[in-house]
């Protein structure tokens, strides 16, 4: 009887807990018309409560959506896809806080390559700076629109000599690694963006992706220089490389002077033509691929490649 009795209380004292915590249905529905072609695998949503009205709510749903149980109150709200493979999340804790990037570049068999990082993934992202959710036994209805937040660059130049070449690696610097969630502001990457190029019928083909430029408006005055550099590993291991200022051309996309949309590819012209001089032993003597040492970029003379 007394055991009983406890169970009795115990289990009144969680229903009171219970009580004090109700949850309103909210039933989101995620529109991917227009932005993209492959879906993601799927979306985390976050409630991020203002002031302490109600209680962070922290889920995974399908990528069109889904029903979420939330406590009334007021909330920011972050939604991404998290099928990424490059893009990691820190500083989840808060809505102001809550950031993408992408980590270091690692085993790539570069001898005395600075650190680098990887260009982001494809990442698709909702940020509600406020929303009031009220007690109801009816679902809130919440349509919203992901926005792609990752860029992609490309480029294509002629050049001479590749046959001399047995590898060839870029960087780009200055690009904003890092991206706030909740408050859509790109931040200044730890290291350059590492992309690799190909060489096709005279030509040199690249690309790599950014969150754009640092900062949430960009103009010539407020950005950075953007420095997109090549290291061209010829097959005796040595090593020819060009730096191009992009500047201009990636100011110009983001300020409305190129096409609108983040998941647009943005040609980034490149004018004059790269000549690679026949090496020594052109043969190498060796097994080719990356083996030489592109680290150290000032270590020779820079070419300037002029921007439309």
């Amino acid at each position: 009887m007394f055991l009983f009795t406890l169970l009795a209380l115990g289990g009144c004292s969680r229903r009171e807990v219970l009580d004090n915590y109700p949850v309103s249905g909210v039933e989101i529905s995620l529109d991917w018309d227009g932005v993209t072609d492959k879906l993601p695998d799927g979306v985390r949503v976050i409630f991020y409560p203002i002031n302490g009205a109600g209680r962070k709510v922290d889920t995974y749903l399908s990528v069109r959506g889904g029903s979420v149980k939330v406590p009334p109150g007021r909330y920011s709200v972050v939604v991404y896809n998290y099928d990424t493979e490059t893009v990691q999340i820190r500083n989840e804790g808060a809505y102001e806080t809550i950031q993408a990037f992408t980590g270091h570049c690692n085993g790539l068999g570069i001898a005395g390559t600075e650190k680098l990082i990887w260009g982001p993934d494809p990442l698709y992202v909702v940020n509600v700076d406020e929303l009031q959710i009220k007690k109801s036994d009816e679902a809130l209805l919440l349509n919203w629109k992901p926005e792609p937040v990752v860029k992609t660059y490309s480029f294509k130049v002629k050049a001479e000599g590749l046959q001399y070449v047995s590898a060839i690696v870029g960087v780009v610097d200055g690009m904003a690694g890092c991206y706030c969630l909740g408050k859509c502001h790109k931040m200044i990457g730890e290291a350059p963006i590492y992309f690799e190029g190909v060489a096709r019928a005279g030509e040199i083909v690249g690309s790599f992706t950014a969150f754009g430029m640092p900062g949430n408006t960009v103009t010539r005055a407020e950005s950075g220089v953007v420095k997109l550099m090549l290291a061209f590993v010829k097959t005796d291991k040595s090593v020819h490389k060009v730096e191009v200022d992009v500047t201009d051309v990636i100011t110009d996309s983001e300020s409305g002077g190129g096409e609108e949309g983040p998941s647009k590819e943005i040609e980034l012209p490149l004018e004059e033509d790269i000549v690679i001089e026949k090496p020594d032993n052109p043969s190498g003597g060796g097994d080719g691929g990356i083996g030489g040492d592109v680290g150290d970029w000032g270590d020779e003379e820079d070419v300037e490649l002029p921007m439309k």
